[in-house]
């Protein structure tokens, strides 16, 4: 998030096609991350970023306040939302794909985590297979619920960015959080056998 998002959205008004580049290369990793997250599926994420950014290119206009962030974000829920109503299903977590990190890229190889320094291959076991948990648990929860919770959690944004992107108040921002973090907890530990 910086001030120069009102700068570069001008540029790019006024044609500066640098200008939109920089918005993606800015943006574009955190809005790929997050779509990964909120639909489970590397595919369907890539083809709704190519969405998000092309419906911001074409509304970029639109755009008030200083930081981009939040209105990226609002973007790419309404997309992701709108997907998967049409498509009539829920979002699927893939146990064939690489798992998706918190950086919005795939984690480690299992050669690379041998040679990396860090917990032991059984404790590295546990630790995907509870990720993998976790995964499999976000994307069960309910649409504004997993997009709070992944905005949040995951990118950093405070309560008040997260309102203005899913154009609610801050309230219904802390109830979402809190719905989710107790959905999440109960279907943990219904996977886990109350484990967790």
């Amino acid at each position: 998030m910086c001030s120069c998002d009102r700068k570069l959205i001008e540029a790019h008004l006024n044609g500066d096609a640098q200008a939109f580049e920089s918005i993606v290369r800015l943006h574009g990793p955190g809005v790929l991350g997050y779509l990964k997250k909120m639909t489970g599926s590397i595919d369907n994420s890539e083809d709704l970023f190519q969405e998000t950014f092309q419906r911001v290119h074409k509304n970029a206009a639109s755009f008030q306040g200083d930081h981009l962030k939040p209105w990226l974000f609002k973007i790419a829920t309404n997309i992701a939302v709108n997907h998967y109503r049409k498509e009539g299903k829920r979002p699927t977590v893939s146990l064939s794909q690489a798992p998706v990190c918190s950086d919005g890229h795939n984690c480690l190889a299992g050669e690379a985590l041998l040679e990396a320094k860090g917990p032991s291959p059984d404790q590295q076991a546990q630790l995907d297979e509870t990720r993998q948990h976790v995964r499999e648990a976000i994307v069960k929860l309910p649409e504004k619920q997993r997009a709070t919770l992944i905005m949040n959690y995951y990118h950093k944004l405070s309560y008040k960015e997260i309102a203005e992107a899913m154009n609610c108040s801050v309230g219904t921002v802390k109830t979402n959080m809190f719905r989710a973090l107790k959905r999440l907890s109960l279907l943990l530990a219904n996977r886990c056998g109350g484990a967790i």
